[in-house]
């Protein structure tokens, strides 16, 4: 290890060339760590915020993009466009995206308008100012005008394909008595089902009774003919009551003229199978009347679109949430590849996510290429010094050489003289960058949010009264208050790496020399 004791002398020796060399690993180095501490911080900013973030993905129909398709087509043309591309979700694809080891559970969601027979609704709270319901006219076959009485549905009947619903996994339901309708129902098709404590409450129900509902208004019988009230009639048996955590907002500008069925406090949940085998009568009788009505429309003379339980089970849209948010980018891509058309899409409101962390994104680009600006810079420089400092150390080299030092061991002594230095300049700029790196990231991220584009557009963020939005609604500030420069170990040891890697790069050309050098003619010459 003589190679060693010869580097470090000749370190001490030659004190102000290593001065001027461990200055310069020392800016090298404050450069680097703002880089890589800038860099990091974005990185994990994003990522703490992306885990804040409900990992869901909603798998659904472009309905946007088909229009855009069609908007030209004649009705012909349309007519054709929409049977070589059917767009609904089957209950097979929903089954094999649930057995993903990612997914925790599947919301394939049906939300009905109910009418209780049984009992009563909670009441909303805005009774004396609802003018929702009332009466309408219609003119009937003689002509006479007839007055009717519109009652707006008091009861939401939620159902899902399986024995999961998110708003359990996520607190917002909350079983209190009985239990959850299994697997065994769902294949069943029991007529199972849970209500809320209010609704419980207030009718002096529970685990064990029956309630009765109707799915639509009594006058709409009279577009199916046949059809009785027992046809729009069901009735389940209570085997759960859970707690609605969600609660109505007197000053939502739409809580005036909210039905009833809109509270979270009337809300029933049972399995989409049952409800969907109650209703397949009715849809089979509107099947048939369309066929005899309308002979010459291809749709209802071919059987293969005679309403079925299977056909029934189709979805425009499913919630899917994941175990852990960092999936939700890999879950998508994967699946988007494998999709069963263009016009299903997969979405995980990465738009506002990437919208909103635009200013860390660039942040981390930047801080990047200057780093790879700096190391290369600071090679080139590093191996033009080196290079040119073997002139003066010729002798010396030929007096090692013919000593029988192998030029390895040669080589092996330069390297280990600028590793010396840039250990020390490198843990100079450690102490030094620690200090500076927040106050000078934390400068750049004000700079960069201040001057970048990330409106979002509200305009598409609206969602239908019944519909759920699961996304959770993030702000540039939510994403940028997880931003913090910090200098970790981890960032250190890159340092450290980082500052021997280029000392080792750099000693590859003058080592090309040295291996070169005859120590004869080098003593000769000297002489």
């Amino acid at each position: 290890m003589n190679f060693i004791n010869r580097a470090l002398k000749n370190v001490t020796r030659k004190m102000s060339k290593s001065l001027l060399l461990g200055l310069t690993f020392f800016l090298i180095g404050n450069f680097v760590i703002v880089g890589l501490g800038v860099s990091s911080a974005a990185d994990n900013a994003k990522i703490l915020a992306r885990q804040k973030m409900r990992a869901v993905v909603e798998y659904s129909v472009d309905h946007e993009k088909m229009w855009e398709a069609t908007k030209d087509f004649t009705e012909e043309e349309s007519t054709e466009f929409y049977e070589n591309n059917p767009v609904e979700i089957t209950l097979d694809k929903i089954k094999e995206i649930q057995q993903d080891p990612r997914v925790k559970v599947v919301n394939a969601i049906g939300n009905h308008q109910m009418y209780s027979k049984s009992f009563e609704n909670v009441l909303v709270g805005n009774e004396e100012n609802n003018n929702s319901g009332g009466t309408y006219f219609e003119t009937d076959e003689f002509g006479n005008t007839v007055e009717y009485e519109h009652i707006e549905p008091n009861i939401s009947l939620k159902t899902n394909a399986f024995d999961n619903m998110i708003e359990f996994e996520d607190g917002i339901y909350k079983i209190i008595e009985g239990r959850m309708y299994t697997q065994e129902d769902i294949d069943n098709m029991s007529p199972v089902c849970l209500i809320t404590d209010k609704l419980a409450e207030m009718n002096n129900l529970s685990i064990g009774d029956t309630v009765t509902l109707e799915t639509m208004e009594l006058r709409s019988l009279e577009y199916y003919e046949g059809a009785t009230v027992e046809d729009i009639t069901i009735e389940m048996e209570i085997i759960g009551i859970f707690d609605n955590s969600e609660e109505l907002d007197p000053s939502d500008p739409e809580y005036d003229w909210m039905s009833p069925h809109m509270s979270p406090d009337n809300i029933v949940l049972t399995t989409e199978s049952y409800i969907n085998s109650s209703k397949l009568k009715l849809e089979i009788m509107a099947f048939d009347s369309g066929k005899l009505e309308y002979p010459d429309i291809e749709y209802y003379q071919d059987e293969a679109n005679r309403p079925s339980l299977e056909s029934m089970s189709y979805k425009s849209n499913i919630i899917i949430l994941l175990s852990d948010p960092l999936d939700v980018d890999a879950f998508v891509k994967d699946y988007t590849a494998t999709s069963e058309s263009e016009y299903l899409v997969f979405d995980a409101n990465n738009e506002t996510f990437l919208k909103l962390s635009k200013p860390l994104d660039t942040l981390s680009i930047f801080s990047n290429i200057i780093i790879w600006l700096v190391i290369i810079n600071a090679i080139v420089i590093i191996t033009l010094v080196t290079a040119l400092t073997l002139k003066t150390r010729e002798y010396e080299i030929g007096v090692l050489l013919s000593l029988g030092v192998s030029k390895t061991k040669v080589v092996a002594q330069f390297f280990v003289e600028l590793a010396i230095v840039a250990v020390i300049g490198f843990t100079l700029a450690v102490m030094s960058g620690s200090m500076i790196a927040s106050s000078v990231g934390n400068a750049v991220l004000d700079f960069q949010v201040a001057t970048a584009d990330v409106e979002i557009d509200e305009d598409n963020d609206y969602n239908y009264y019944a519909e759920t939005d699961y996304f959770t609604e993030v702000s540039l500030e939510d994403i940028t208050s997880k931003y913090e420069v910090t200098i970790s170990p981890w960032i250190i040891a890159q340092i450290y790496v980082a500052g021997l890697g280029m000392v080792l790069i750099s000693i590859l050309i003058p080592s090309l020399m040295i291996m070169r050098f005859n120590p004869k003619k080098i003593l000769l010459n000297t002489n």
